[in-house]
């Protein structure tokens, strides 16, 4: 059996994290502290046991967005940088199999009134919202259902609960 994920990595499990196997009901996703982006271990947890600072809690919308190799999550405050090169991007292993998604490609956030953003990177084929090219540097929000594309090859579907 592999060991499990860890560190920044936990905050995207693959459908087969379970060794293809999913319990009714169950959540394969970590959660992630959205100040020291610690793995948290209860999803309800209301403190991070890593810089105890208190937790965003229940009613406090999460940008969730569903990739083909997993679902990400961002919280309140937390910004995830999307790319290749794990020493920039804490979830690099979701991209590596795409050559053409940039090192450091886009960077996903969620402002503290619940507006869920995005913002191209300077990356070479580009990040699409809805079939819109972003131009680089540029922050442009998401919605709930928006499609998100980074490059040719990686579409994922926001949710904004």
């Amino acid at each position: 059996m592999p060991p499990p994920p860890h560190g920044r990595e936990a905050t995207l499990l693959p459908p087969d994290a379970q060794h293809g196997q999913q319990r009714p009901g169950s959540d394969s996703t970590a959660y992630m502290c959205p100040y020291c982006e610690a793995v948290l271990s209860s999803p309800n947890a209301v403190q991070c046991d890593s810089c105890l600072r208190p937790l965003p809690q229940q009613g406090t919308p999460v940008l969730r967005v569903q990739f083909p190799s997993g679902e990400l999550k961002v919280s309140v405050g937390q910004h995830l940088v999307l790319g290749r090169d794990a020493g920039q991007s804490p979830v690099a292993s979701t991209f590596t199999q795409y050559d053409n998604v940039s090192r450091r490609h886009s960077t996903l956030w969620l402002d503290p009134s619940g507006t869920a953003w995005v913002r191209d990177e300077g990356s070479t084929n580009g990040t699409f919202v809805n079939g819109e090219r972003l131009p680089r540097g540029v922050e442009a929000p998401l919605r709930d259902g928006d499609q998100l594309r980074l490059a040719a090859d990686v579409t994922g579907t926001v949710q904004l609960k």
